[in-house]
């Protein structure tokens, strides 16, 4: 019975090592630009740029974004709000803007 015990300890340990392992090699590194690209994915955007002056003294970066439909310029500006790292929030202003032909 102390076998059995020993036995059924030593595989639930095993896996729940595993599922630790696996969730952590599946997480994506975070970057900037990975959120940003993202939106392509989630929203009809004409294009995404993060930008930066040479000169800090010249202006904040920015992440501007040129949207299709009007609706979708507070979608975006709230999903990367969610999104972006309290850094990037900090260090960047974000310009979503309908695009204009």
């Amino acid at each position: 019975m102390k076998l059995k015990r020993k036995l059924g300890i030593l595989i639930l340990g095993c896996a729940v090592i595993g599922v630790a392992l696996y969730g952590s090699i599946q997480k994506e590194p975070y970057s900037t630009g990975a959120v940003v690209d993202s939106v392509w994915d989630k929203y009809d955007v004409q294009s995404t740029q993060i930008g930066e002056f040479e000169n800090q003294n010249i202006g904040k970066p920015g992440i501007y974004i040129d949207v299709y439909n009007e609706e979708e310029i507070q979608k975006v500006e709230k999903y990367l709000v969610k999104n972006l790292s309290k850094e990037d929030l900090e260090k960047y202003e974000i310009d979503v803007f309908l695009f204009e032909e």
